[in-house]
């Protein structure tokens, strides 16, 4: 767990939380808000609202007030209450642009609404959430060390990852704003829909049944980072189609917080796969892999089946919220069709 006092680089913090608990900082909706965190139903306005207690990694919070100023630091929470029609008060945008995910541009939930970055070396940024005068902090993996759980958890109820050394599902996340919403049941079918989705996809799309993915991240030519984890959620999103892993990767290791592969230029065929998903963090890196001839044989680039995609694919299929699958799944739709 990094030191609280030591900075973390941008990408240690984009990857660490995925890796080894969440990518934290590293779908288009299906109902888009349009109201303000006071366009509740009538039930729930009038309600009296019943304390919360959450239990976390770092302990036990518990929110007593119905909260009406959040700051969210996970897209998770934040695509959350925004499927919920509920206006944050702040939030973190795409870490590595600083602006609004490729899902999220647009939404009349955040507009206008204060936009918190990094600080430098991907430092939570403690000031700005204080100016804020937020009563509820949702910081999710954002949240590295017990010691920045306290010193948030002093400007407002905090709620960090819910399980320790684990990534937090996106479900768990949203069933977990509407009830601290006291809206518990609208969240239901917030959840249902984004299953509905997964399941029209295998419909449409039966031959992805036992088919192989592979989804990798090209950091630079010494640093081919690969998903292994069959528990990762971006293999998660393939499985669920009816799609598995090449046996080549399963206990592959070396990456970034032990649950990726790494491989060389030299074992670019370890990606050999029925569809490949790389992703690419920087203008022009894809050329660096895409030129290698190891690479022009792999099936998925033959067939037309591999995608370069960026940082918000990445980021989605690292950490899926309730509005990205229906999003990813139009991103896919093209190589899905061709398998």
């Amino acid at each position: 767990m990094a030191s609280p006092t030591t900075p973390r680089p941008r990408t240690h913090s984009l990857f660490r939380r995925a890796a080894a608990t969440t990518l934290a900082l590293g779908a288009i909706a299906f109902a888009a808000g349009c109201g303000s965190a006071d366009s509740d139903s009538a039930t729930s306005s009038t309600a009296a609202y019943q304390a919360v207690t959450v239990d976390h990694a770092f302990g036990q919070t518990v929110v007593s007030h119905k909260p009406t100023r959040i700051v969210s630091l996970s897209p998770t929470f934040t695509d959350a209450l925004v499927a919920l029609d509920t206006k944050p008060a702040g939030y973190l945008p795409n870490p590595m642009t600083n602006a609004d995910y490729a899902w999220d541009q647009g939404n009349s939930n955040l507009a206008g609404v204060t936009k918190l970055p990094l600080g430098p070396g991907g430092t939570v940024p403690e000031e700005k959430i204080a100016a804020l005068q937020p009563d509820l902090i949702l910081g999710g993996g954002l949240i590295l060390s017990k010691d920045e759980y306290d010193k948030l958890s002093k400007l407002a109820p905090t709620i960090p990852s819910l399980k320790a050394g684990a990534l937090d599902s996106w479900q768990d996340d949203t069933t977990l704003v509407g009830k601290l919403l006291g809206r518990e049941a609208d969240a239901k079918p917030v959840v249902a829909a984004t299953d509905k989705a997964l399941a029209d996809a295998k419909a449409k799309y039966p031959k992805l049944a036992g088919k192989t993915f592979a989804v990798s991240l090209f950091v630079d030519a010494t640093n081919i980072e690969v998903i292994t984890n069959p528990d990762d959620n971006a293999n998660k999103f393939f499985q669920s189609l009816g799609m598995k892993l090449p046996d080549a990767l399963h206990g592959l290791s070396g990456g970034l917080g032990g649950l990726n592969g790494k491989i060389s230029m030299e074992k670019l065929d370890l990606l050999s796969s029925d569809l490949l998903s790389v992703g690419y963090m920087t203008p022009g890196a894809a050329a660096q892999l895409e030129d290698q001839p190891l690479f022009k044989q792999l099936p998925a680039v033959q067939h037309g089946t591999y995608l370069a995609t960026d940082a918000d694919v990445s980021s989605a299929l690292r950490l899926p919220t309730a509005r990205t699958t229906a999003w990813l799944l139009t991103k896919f739709d093209g190589a899905f069709g061709k398998l």
